[in-house]
């Protein structure tokens, strides 16, 4: 998992506001979008979500989508928990009014952002994959 290995994990007062920081971070990257959804700045890839700013029991906070693996093990051992209404597909998040892991949370948004390329290139290609398939069964005489 991003940020676990070679190096220990270091909490850092915040470097700057939390949602500029996360801004700075997914600005650069590949069609990426804002927009608010249920009064909260989400930050998406090819329409589908993967980091989220909010404030949730009256504090700052990030959330993330990860793996159910991942996120069992950034709730053990990281102090992220699982994130409202998304926690059951693997989103976490975390409080970042204090120190944060800045490195590991930039590392898990990165991640949640290429996770949704692989999921769209798949995607497609299931879907030419279909196409062909469907295609190449029917018999030419069958046409209309």
């Amino acid at each position: 998992m991003p940020g676990s290995a070679k190096k220990p994990l270091q909490a850092e007062a915040t470097p700057m506001d939390p949602l500029t920081w996360l801004r700075a971070l997914c600005e650069p990257l590949e069609g990426v979008e804002e927009v608010v959804a249920w009064g909260h700045p989400n930050f998406r890839r090819a329409g589908r979500t993967f980091a989220v700013f909010e404030v949730y029991r009256s504090r700052p906070c990030i959330a993330v989508q990860t793996s159910l693996d991942d996120q069992e093990l950034l709730v053990a051992q990281f102090g992220f928990f699982k994130a409202p209404y998304t926690g059951p597909r693997g989103w976490v998040s975390l409080w970042v009014d204090g120190p944060v892991p800045w490195e590991l949370l930039g590392d898990l948004v990165l991640k949640a952002h290429s996770a949704l390329s692989t999921a769209t290139k798949r995607r497609r290609g299931a879907a030419g994959l279909r196409q062909t398939t469907s295609h190449s069964t029917r018999n030419p005489k069958d046409r209309p």
